[in-house]
């Protein structure tokens, strides 16, 4: 079938997202931080208090999330993270395509930051993005509108 959808996240995906966000990120925060699994719970409860995520669906499956949230000046891409079976399938290309098409009928870049280490760089380059800076922890990045 091959269906890809996404919907607003609920209450009832918090396991989900957690077990998505360890699978997706953990190696990476394990290098920088260590993953303390008590803290990475709580800084995951105040995120999903903060904004919903939206669920990436494959045939009605869970298996990643994105938040796309519009601010006055710049939309902002974060929290994207996709099950690693389903990673290299163009399903992030597809996302992305996705959200910047709606910044770019806004009229706003986008911006983002990604954890030092993580190769989904490439695929931000390969969308326009470019470096604006770094620190010890993180990366980042804008996409100006056309």
């Amino acid at each position: 079938m091959n269906i890809l959808s996404h919907r607003l996240a609920s209450n009832d995906d918090f396991d989900f997202l957690f077990d998505l966000k360890k699978a997706a990120e953990g190696d990476s925060v394990a290098r920088i931080w260590g993953w303390d699994e008590a803290l990475q719970f709580s800084i995951h409860q105040e995120e999903l208090a903060a904004a919903l995520p939206q669920i990436i669906e494959h045939d009605g499956q869970p298996i990643g999330c994105f938040l796309f949230e519009v601010h006055e000046d710049h939309c902002y891409f974060s929290r994207f993270f996709i099950l690693p079976a389903y990673q290299g399938k163009g399903i992030g290309s597809h996302i992305l395509k996705e959200n910047l098409a709606i910044a770019q009928e806004m009229g706003k870049p986008v911006r983002l930051c990604y954890l030092q280490g993580n190769r989904v760089e490439v695929l931000y380059r390969a969308f326009g993005f470019e470096y604006v800076r770094e620190d010890e922890h993180f990366v980042y990045m804008v996409r100006e509108h056309d």
